[in-house]
């Protein structure tokens, strides 16, 4: 009965992830694949996550997905996101706590990481 609970979670939280960004403007594609990656950073380590379009509509092409790690979990959750994260674009690790932090949230961006050329010259100014 453990092994089926395990294996039922990630399904529904896949199922629950794609059901509430249904409407995040990400095309079908890009959203199962996003979100494919964010029930792997679930199995990683990070719970009670929050997952939030990235981007301004009509424009979203990412998740970001935010959580709160332990100060004992956070070197072994960082190193695992940091070397096993398909289409990263960026991690941010803020702490909680006065004067010794306990906790810290820890935001990962997900999305394309690779400018378009048509992107590249839409930046440089004639």
């Amino acid at each position: 009965m453990g092994n089926e609970k395990a294996t039922k979670r990630p399904e529904s939280l896949e199922k629950e992830l794609i059901h509430a960004l249904r409407f995040s403007g990400l095309d079908k594609e890009n959203l199962n694949e996003l979100v494919r990656i964010v029930v792997g950073l679930n199995d990683e380590g990070l719970d009670q996550m929050r997952v939030f379009p990235k981007g301004q509509p009509p424009i979203v092409d990412g998740l970001q997905v935010q959580a709160l790690v332990d100060a004992e979990a956070l070197a072994t959750v960082l190193n695992q996101i940091l070397t096993n994260t398909p289409r990263l674009r960026g991690v941010s690790v803020f702490p909680y706590g006065i004067p010794n932090p306990e906790i810290f949230q820890i935001n990962v961006d997900l999305g394309e990481t690779v400018q378009t050329a048509g992107a590249n010259t839409a930046g440089i100014a004639a």
